[in-house]
């Protein structure tokens, strides 16, 4: 497939800053998420229709126009906006933006061409996340078949995505279009923490009983495709409708004996929208997983794939990489956090394997399709009817259909098995394999045991927790790129420990860390160090300080130890003698601070020369 590479100007960050309409004709691969690929085709001054994947998309879209940037009114068409309202729409706008599910195109189409509409030649289409009409291709294949049959008739259309899928899985009614690319200079790579469990539902709900007991920062927004799971964990954690956000598709038609969402989740827990105000806990299915802008300068991401529920194993090339870029405005977009378990299916069979198997498959089943359509009429009719009658002859109805008297091999549902194959039986067999598959879609990967003692302050203020650890965390939160993944905003976890450990601020800044590594990260070491480099007082009031800090005020203490106490004294406040050199401590020495006497006591039934301090001296003689 040809592709052309366009590159985005230096200092650009959105589609709009160097385009006023998209490429056409094409596969557009956007390059990144958030970049504004719907705005350009909305901002314009073309008749557009946009073919979305789902209607909470389009509301989203629906709700952020007309905008100071533009006035333009976006139409959503779903359920309940009757042909009336749509026919209204555009006899009173001139410039015409409709917003339409995959589903409800058809419908769109119709409507306008029995009105005496040229559809085909006066809109544009954008059919947006194309990706998906491959991942939808099984379960939503009339909806799929008839976007891309209309599609093909429009004189101008765009298929856009910044998850293209690989060009070996295009739909083969795509295939012929050359790839629009863009190449973004200023990325910035997402972090990801895999966090690997045997129960994915009790990792969540630990992490979201911290959230409500106030032991986490921000807000808690979790992208998994099951209302099932996110009902039970609201059962399991008690949450109450003010804390938590759901945000699903509200299927009231259900088929008999299936359970709406609503009701999964019960009357309390009512399903919100992408624009109902952000909570404490946040849950999203598959109908928010593209497209949709979610905002929250404080939403942290965690992506939930579940093996017991295979739904919720996701593609990391497409449905991974969207999700990480939904929340628009968070300070810690660039970190994700997936909690999953691994799957323990292919050993049998590896993806290789399948995939071969696939193929040849294919091939037979191609070559019989070929060799049926080359009969005469007559022939071919007779067939395939022997063929469709109680399926009796060997084919797979599901793969191999008659399409006005001629068989037709769908290639595309071949290539989704081998796909979804990929997804559920290779992807997430382990760690390591889950983790490759991180890399080569561009995704850093971070290190699985890293720990965040200000985690550990924030659940418990006394947490005992060793200067060391604290102070090599500050360190490394004021340089740039070293920690690549936290959850909790930067300045908060400083907040933190600089309330909990003033020490560690007044050494990071008034030592630097050099010197702290070479004073062994020693406490006492480090509080002279600093007493040190005070101007305003004088080296008797240091020295005092620091003996007081050790311990010495009033009281009996050994010689010997009075006398190892003021060396490390005088060694780390660089206390000199009449040559130059560090002055060599006398226990006796404590008598230029304090008024003593020498005594000698029994200790462990030794006698022992001791040092008496009554107290310390008001003139220092």
């Amino acid at each position: 497939m040809k592709k052309q590479i366009i590159q985005n100007p230096k200092g650009t960050e959105y589609l709009s800053d160097f385009m006023t309409e998209l490429p056409v004709n094409c596969l557009f691969d956007k390059g990144k998420t958030g970049c504004g690929g719907t705005s350009v085709a909305i901002e314009n001054n073309k008749n557009t229709i946009i073919a979305m994947p789902y209607v909470n998309v389009i509301k989203n879209k629906e709700s952020q126009y007309p905008n100071k940037r533009c006035k333009h009114k976006l139409l959503g068409i779903y359920e309940g906006i009757t042909n009336d309202e749509i026919l209204d729409y555009i006899n009173t706008h001139e410039i015409k933006k409709i917003a339409v599910t995959y589903d409800s195109l058809e419908r769109l189409i119709t409507l306008l061409l029995e009105k005496g509409f040229n559809v085909y030649n006066d809109y544009y289409l954008l059919v947006d996340e194309w990706h998906i009409l491959f991942n939808s291709y099984a379960f939503r294949n009339r909806a799929v078949k008839n976007v891309l049959q209309h599609s093909k008739q429009f004189k101008k259309v765009t298929y856009m995505t910044a998850t293209p899928i690989e060009e070996e899985f295009i739909l083969k009614e795509l295939r012929g279009l050359p790839i629009h690319e863009v190449q973004w200079d200023n990325t910035v790579p997402v972090n990801i923490k895999p966090i690997v469990t045997s129960q994915p539902i009790r990792t969540v709900c630990d992490i979201v009983n911290k959230a409500i007991n106030g032991k986490l920062f921000g807000n808690l927004h979790f992208f998994v495709n099951s209302v099932e799971f996110i009902a039970e964990v609201i059962k399991r954690t008690g949450l109450k409708p003010e804390q938590v956000r759901v945000i699903c598709s509200d299927n009231k038609r259900t088929g008999k004996g299936v359970k709406s969402n609503q009701s999964k989740l019960g009357a309390d827990y009512q399903i919100e929208g992408t624009t109902d105000k952000v909570k404490l806990i946040n849950f999203y299915t598959s109908t928010s997983f593209e497209g949709c802008d979610i905002h929250d300068t404080n939403g942290k991401t965690y992506i939930v794939s579940d093996n017991k529920k295979s739904h919720t194993l996701l593609d990391i090339s497409t449905l991974f990489i969207q999700i990480c870029g939904r929340i628009r405005d968070s300070k810690y977009n660039t970190k994700v956090g997936h909690i999953f378990s691994e799957t323990h299916y292919s050993k049998y069979v590896s993806l290789d394997e399948f995939k071969k198997v696939s193929r040849e498959q294919q091939d037979k089943a191609r070559r019989l399709v070929s060799e049926i359509n080359a009969m005469t009429e007559e022939v071919r009719l007779m067939d395939i009817a022997l063929h469709e009658k109680n399926n009796k002859s060997g084919l797979n109805e599901m793969y191999i259909y008659n399409n006005n008297g001629y068989l037709e091999l769908d290639d595309n549902l071949i290539n989704l098995d081998i796909v979804n194959f990929k997804i559920t039986n290779h992807l997430y067999q382990s760690r390591v394999t889950l983790q490759g598959e991180y890399k080569k879609c561009g995704l850093n990967v971070t290190d699985e045991v890293c720990v965040n003692y200000t985690d550990k302050l924030v659940e418990n203020p006394k947490a005992k927790i060793s200067f060391k650890d604290l102070f090599d965390e500050y360190s490394k939160y004021h340089e740039e790129h070293k920690y690549t993944f936290l959850f909790g905003n930067i300045g908060e976890r400083i907040a933190a420990i600089e309330q909990s450990k003033p020490l560690v601020w007044e050494a990071y800044y008034k030592l630097g860390t050099e010197r702290v590594k070479e004073l062994k990260y020693n406490v006492s070491n480090i509080k002279r160090a600093i007493l040190n480099m005070r101007t305003d007082i004088s080296t008797d009031t240091k020295i005092l300080k620091s003996l007081k800090d050790a311990g010495i005020t009033t009281g009996i203490i050994p010689a010997k130890d009075a006398k190892e106490i003021l060396q490390k004294i005088y060694t780390s406040l660089d206390i000199k003698n009449g040559s130059g050199k560090i002055k060599t401590a006398k226990a006796t020495d404590l008598g230029t601070w304090f008024e003593i006497d020498r005594t000698s006591t029994k200790i462990d039934k030794k006698t022992t020369d001791c040092i008496v301090i009554k107290r310390e001296k008001i003139v220092f003689v």
